[in-house]
């Protein structure tokens, strides 16, 4: 008989909103002391992760999953565990209390786990509607497309030279004449204004750091066709970005807007 081996299970946990208390499990990680087995799982579905926070990325999710796999080798425990989270991603990645695991076959543990925590979510998959901040980002990305713009862009450009080692954050798409630098992000203050608060205040700290090294930077936040100007938090948060010298154009607007970019590139 196969000696039973004892490890440690961490259910990690999408927290969309810091004051409440709605979550999603979206990975697992089963780790074995002193060096032993290790292995990371996350989901690959949006359906679920859509139902608490509508503009979700899958991507973003992928990116915390590299990040911890990468650190396998070296994780021991919780504290670990936690530290990196924090360091890397703040508050939107929790860790559940800890469960022990007794098995003989942590492989074949780890696809038992996988099945009860997360192929659940993907059980009866469709595809899901783009909504939010997905949707903007589509129909930018098609618009540049169409104006034959796309390939000339950077997508996902990395501004943490600019706002601080270890900050994940990217914009959407920019592109860069001269000493100009200039850049277009997706905010749904339709699904969640504080999109917007995060974004004036990043881009304040992006600009600052560009005009150190000589360059002028430009940001356009493309927001939802229907912005509910109505609504007072949804004024408050336009006009942070405007105050924080971000032009916000709705996503209407995108073929005018891809236009501009097509005629200022291939001038």
């Amino acid at each position: 008989m196969a000696e039973k081996r004892q490890l440690e299970l961490y259910l990690l946990r999408f927290l969309p909103h810091a004051l409440r208390d709605d979550f999603v499990t979206v990975g697992l990680l089963l780790l074995e002391s002193d060096a032993g087995f290790a292995e990371v799982r996350f989901t690959r579905d949006l359906r679920m992760l859509q139902c608490v926070a509508p503009d979700v990325e899958l991507e973003w999710f992928q990116m915390v999953e590299r990040e911890i796999r990468g650190r396998l080798g070296s994780l021991r425990g919780r504290e670990e565990l936690m530290q990196l989270l924090s360091e890397r991603f703040g508050t939107m990645i929790d860790v559940a209390p800890t469960k022990a695991v007794i098995t003989d076959d942590p492989a074949k543990e780890m696809e038992v786990l996988t099945s009860m925590y997360l192929v659940a979510m993907e059980r009866g998959k469709r595809t899901p509607q783009r909504t939010g901040r997905v949707a903007i980002v589509s129909t930018m990305k098609e618009a540049f497309a169409g104006a034959c713009v796309l390939e000339l862009m950077q997508r996902e450009m990395d501004v943490v030279q600019y706002t601080g080692q270890g900050d994940p954050f990217r914009i959407d798409f920019g592109y860069r004449v001269g000493s100009a630098v200039k850049m277009f992000h997706a905010v749904s203050v339709a699904a969640n204004v504080d999109q917007a608060l995060a974004l004036a205040y990043r881009y304040s700290r992006v600009e600052a750091g560009m005009r150190r090294e000589q360059l002028q930077a430009s940001l356009t936040a493309v927001v939802d066709q229907e912005m509910g100007l109505q609504e007072e938090k949804t004024r408050f948060a336009i006009g942070m970005l405007e105050q924080s010298l971000v032009r916000v154009r709705a996503v209407g607007e995108m073929a005018e807007i891809a236009g501009e970019v097509r005629r200022e590139l291939r001038a």
